[in-house]
């Protein structure tokens, strides 16, 4: 699989940084994975959408999942011939219509509030446990 981790504005905290390193080492045994962070603006998130990929965007109008049933949807996904995907999150405003309308799926975390740095690192993590499920690992539990 194929992996671009699309992320509005830079990472501040030293554990985000951290995180974000570990969870990139660990997602390779997977695939291919590159994490961008640019500059929290339409255009810069816009061009770094590749053409023929499947965008997942972050956002409150998407709907919740378990990691079990998110899975599943990524099962269909590769099973129809899905691999590429950019999966983008906004930053502390969100994201501009212009970048959802891009979306082939959006996906809400959870009801709760979180600040937009650990979002990444949860991403990164549930991706991590989707292939980890996919690949009949022990992670999941």
């Amino acid at each position: 699989m194929d992996f671009k981790f699309i992320f509005a504005g830079k990472s501040k905290d030293d554990f985000i940084k951290n995180g974000i390193k570990k969870y990139e080492k660990i997602l390779r045994k997977y695939g291919k994975v590159e994490i961008i962070e640019t500059k929290d603006s339409e255009d810069k998130i816009l061009n770094q959408i590749r053409k023929q990929s499947f965008v997942i965007i972050l956002d409150l109008k998407g709907k919740e999942y378990s990691t079990e049933e998110f899975s599943k949807i990524f099962l269909k996904w590769k099973d129809s011939g899905i691999f590429k995907f950019d999966i983008i999150t906004g930053g502390a405003f969100g994201l501009s219509d212009n970048i959802i309308k891009k979306a082939n799926f959006l996906w809400k975390l959870s009801k709760l509030t979180f600040n937009h740095q650990l979002v990444r690192l949860i991403v990164l993590e549930q991706i991590y446990r989707i292939l980890s499920i996919l690949n009949n690992e022990s992670y999941h539990h």
